[in-house]
């Protein structure tokens, strides 16, 4: 499976650098520089706003805080910003973040001279002073980054572990005054893709999922199911549905689901609707035919899981479906699916009837 446990010896990042700030406290001895970087964007933005709420004072934050965040720097300006003293803060706080200046490949505006001046000027940072550089995936080769490394402190924000991570979830559903058990949360999290290093979805997509599940419900302990409502798609979730339905006989709820999935206000638009429809529906009877012929093969339910990569939570929901229905009759209704597909593209009759006709006969 993509998605990684992430259950590593070491402490996070989002866990030493709180311990980092304490120990700071205690002793007055703060960092002078930072690189905060890494795939967990919510961590890096939380890191930055846990330090500045530390280390400025209200009062005078507007002229002890300088931020660079969008177009060309100067290398010599941000040096400039890190030589003037604070007022009333603890530190002169200097944050460079998606400058690129890091990155594998430096903005071209910037001159190597500059660059270079910077990565010299790092050692030679005053105590009044903490800059804070922030980006995605460094260069480690670059001058500056060795600097960094050298005389600061560099955190690298990866996916969160397990526990970590169900805490965090926890966290939000009890400000909302909801629960969740912690094993479903990780499921739920799996399932909307966090972890996966083949996808861009992060703390910050996993935030609005959990808004919209807490939205989409009123248990005040959310199941699974509740969860999974806002994990998958709408017309992911109807195609499923509709077969549900249509293999328990409930035919008038397959079709209501297929109307109120394909109503489309432009008549034109409704074969693309429909054809994406029945690509779903394909999909999810694939699943079904995959797992029920490896179950008829002797396999059990991990093995299959395992073996064919799919989501946990999905392909239970989709055997159970279709625990009624032989190999023989899934073939038999995925052969069908395809048949429509043709039949739609040929023109033989409006698309709409053939999936009617498809659901009827399932």
């Amino acid at each position: 499976m993509a998605y990684s446990n992430n259950r590593s010896n070491t402490e996070h990042p989002s866990k030493t650098i709180v311990k980092m700030v304490q120990a700071a406290e205690a002793s007055g001895a703060w960092p002078r520089v930072m690189l905060l970087c890494g795939k967990e964007d919510f961590l890096v933005d939380w890191s930055v706003s846990f330090l500045k709420g530390k280390l400025l004072s209200p009062a005078t934050q507007a002229l002890d805080l300088v931020s660079y965040s969008e177009g060309p720097i100067d290398p010599y300006e941000l040096i400039a910003s890190c030589e003037t003293v604070p007022m009333m803060s603890q530190r002169k706080v200097v944050i460079a973040s998606g400058l690129d200046i890091l990155s594998a490949q430096s903005p071209k505006d910037i001159n190597t001279e500059g660059l270079n001046a910077l990565a010299a000027y790092i050692p030679k940072l005053p105590e009044s002073t903490l800059l804070i550089f922030t980006c995605g995936k460094p260069n480690k080769t670059k001058a500056l980054y060795k600097a960094i490394q050298k005389c600061g402190i560099i955190y690298d924000f990866t996916p969160l572990d397990d526990a970590t991570l169900s805490g965090w979830m926890a966290k939000r559903l009890r400000a909302a005054g909801k629960a969740a058990d912690p094993k479903d949360l990780i499921l739920f999290a799996r399932t909307c893709g966090y972890g996966d290093p083949e996808r861009t979805y992060t703390l910050h997509n996993l935030e609005n999922d959990i808004k919209k599940a807490i939205a989409c419900t009123d248990h005040q302990v959310l199941s699974l199911d509740d969860l999974m409502q806002s994990a998958a798609g709408q017309a992911e979730l109807n195609a499923f549905k509709l077969l549900d339905s249509a293999f328990s006989g409930r035919k008038d709820d397959a079709f209501g689901i297929l109307n109120a999935t394909i109503d489309v206000q432009q008549p034109s638009k409704e074969q693309g609707v429909i054809l994406s429809f029945l690509g779903l529906l394909c999909s999810q009877l694939e699943i079904m035919l995959e797992a029920k012929e490896r179950e008829a093969e002797g396999q059990r339910f991990f093995t299959i899981q395992q073996e064919m990569g799919t989501n946990e939570y999905r392909l239970r929901k989709a055997m159970g479906a279709c625990s009624e229905k032989s190999v023989k009759d899934l073939r038999k209704d995925l052969d069908s699916a395809y048949q429509v597909e043709k039949d739609i593209k040929g023109g033989t009759m409006s698309p709409r009837l053939c999936l009617e006709l498809f659901i009827a006969g399932l």
